[in-house]
């Protein structure tokens, strides 16, 4: 069973609908992992000039670097019920649920318009969201319920976007922000990989993987985050790959050499394609191919999107 909820507003509003919605598995998340799960009555700044957290730790530099998600944390947190402090801990990706059996692809769409991106799911509490910021691109997301940031998504302008390990996940050890966090923005903020590649490349982030982006018009780029600075790759044609050896890999390598229209490979894992040309989120189970979800990304109200200024 796969649960799908709406946020919409500006970024507490977003966080507080979430935490509203699946705040009984975001308090089992921070009771498991041994963390503080009873807010403060009365609120106290200190924390953010001297606690480990948003005073020197990994949410100092998200408050820093990405203000739109730590706002969101906020009412993440406040919706959920749970110390801030906490929630902010959460986003270091060695709190995740999923195991490490993973492999995501970017490819052309074959016969139709724009880019695919596919990314199996093994393990983790997956989350299907639907975001409508007050400022920015509406988007449909896979994440965790304790996240602020997506794994995976599509936004309205046809830009999709997905983040792939590429080794063992280390914690962030409160000097930097996750790389993760370029998903959500670059889904609320661009339409298309260049702008969305230059941007990643100018933020400081630290962990290992690869965001792999596509969009409407066909193109297919990606950033690989390692050890030293990230580096970015364009693809003239070919299928990007990335994510840890395995099934899943050899299943995407085969597949990406002749994709067959309208299959995607059987990796023995369900799976999430985001098509770019449809603007539309697919789950499909990796082992008989069948679609368990498709929902496209709606547009808003608004006549134009609303981009957000890099």
């Amino acid at each position: 069973m796969w649960s799908v909820i709406e946020c919409t507003g500006h970024p507490r509003d977003l966080g507080s609908g979430q935490g509203l919605a699946v705040g009984n598995a975001i308090r089992q998340q921070v009771e498991k992992n041994g963390l503080a799960a009873r807010r403060r009555r009365w609120p106290k700044l200190a924390a953010f000039t001297s606690g480990p957290i948003r005073g020197s730790g990994s949410g100092r530099e998200m408050i820093r670097h990405f203000t739109h998600l730590a706002e969101r944390a906020d009412g993440l947190a406040r919706g959920a019920g749970v110390p801030v402090d906490s929630l902010l801990e959460l986003q270091d990706p060695a709190y995740s649920e999923a195991d490490e059996a993973q492999a995501a692809c970017a490819l052309h769409a074959g016969d139709g318009t724009g880019s695919n991106l596919l990314r199996t799911l093994a393990g983790g509490s997956w989350l299907v969201r639907r975001s409508r910021p007050e400022v920015g691109f509406a988007s449909l997301e896979l994440t965790e319920p304790w996240c602020v940031s997506a794994v995976a998504g599509i936004n309205e302008a046809g830009l999709a976007v997905c983040m792939a390990p590429s080794g063992e996940v280390a914690s962030l050890g409160g000097s930097a922000a996750s790389s993760q966090f370029f998903v959500q923005e670059c889904l609320q903020r661009f339409e298309e990989i260049e702008a969305g590649i230059d941007w990643c490349l100018n933020r400081p982030v630290k962990g290992q993987g690869t965001l792999l982006l596509g969009d409407a018009e066909g193109r297919l780029g990606a950033v690989h985050f390692e050890a030293e600075a990230p580096t970015p790759e364009r693809s003239e044609g070919s299928p990007i790959l990335a994510g840890l050896p395995g099934p899943a890999m050899k299943a995407f390598e085969s597949w990406s050499a002749s994709p067959a229209a309208g299959r995607v490979p059987l990796a023995g894992s369900p799976m999430i394609r985001l098509d770019c040309g449809e603007r539309r989120l697919e789950l499909r189970d990796g082992s008989s191919s069948e679609r368990i979800l498709a929902l496209d990304v709606a547009l808003s109200d608004r006549s134009e999107p609303a981009g957000l200024a890099s």
